[in-house]
């Protein structure tokens, strides 16, 4: 049976809340009541404030990545804005499966043509396949190629699709090599302060991580292009 990838996100620790002091255990005796009515009124330290200041965000500079280095897969993951609205609003992050312009203008011009055509032209029927084939390209989770190396299949926007490991650790999905990956993590740098304002410490904390696997190729399922192609001689009949 094919296992599904389900990512556990830990939530982020919360600084200690300061202790509440108490009385030497040596003191002297007091009236009864008055220990109680001592720790009802003694301050407690107040929990250490925490201002945050980004230094990078990751998905803008996944997506600026994508941008530039894979233009035509951009254009045809902007054939889906839902896709992209998720994007943009993950809190944890993302992955895609990015071919190159030169793996994208490999799928022989027939392909090509349809694809030309479902992102240019007006027939929603191939604009649909245009955003389902974008959608095959999308993981809802920062999935990396270790976690993608644990499982035979990998659950896409729109489907499932077959992951195999090589004899040499390479990845395959849906048969389409990983060519390469890489990953952009957000970077914040979180500031503790006192009730005062005044600075207790600061660090470095990551957050969300979007990752961009450049593949050889498209990860469509085969039947998506037929169906693709039978949509297009259908508009071609119309038309005559």
């Amino acid at each position: 049976m094919a296992r599904r990838i389900v990512l556990l996100l830990a939530a982020p620790a919360l600084a200690p809340p300061g202790a509440l002091g108490f009385a030497p255990a040596h003191q002297s005796a007091v009236a009864p009541g008055s220990l109680a009515s001592e720790r009802r009124g003694a301050p407690s330290s107040p929990s250490p404030r925490l201002r945050c200041t980004s230094l990078c965000n990751s998905r803008d500079q996944a997506e600026q990545y994508l941008v530039e280095s894979y233009p035509q897969f951009y254009y045809l993951l902007q054939q889906n804005p839902a896709a992209l609205q998720r994007m943009h609003e993950s809190t944890t992050g993302f992955a895609v499966f990015a071919p190159s312009d030169a793996a994208m203008e490999a799928i022989g011009a027939e392909r090509w043509q349809l694809l030309e055509a479902a992102c240019t032209g007006t027939d929603p029927g191939l604009q649909q396949f245009a955003s389902r084939m974008a959608s095959y390209h999308h993981l809802s989770a920062p999935t990396t190629q270790e976690i993608l190396a644990t499982y035979n299949v990998v659950n896409t926007q729109v489907g499932e699709l077959p992951v195999e490991v090589g004899g040499d650790g390479t990845l395959y999905v849906n048969g389409v090599r990983i060519v390469q990956s890489y990953q952009f993590e957000d970077r914040e740098v979180q500031n503790y302060q006192d009730a005062e304002g005044n600075h207790l410490g600061s660090e470095v904390a990551g957050g969300k991580r979007c990752i961009i696997h450049e593949v050889e190729g498209m990860l469509c399922p085969e039947e998506l292009w037929e169906a693709m192609y039978a949509q297009y001689q259908s508009i071609g009949m119309e038309a005559m």
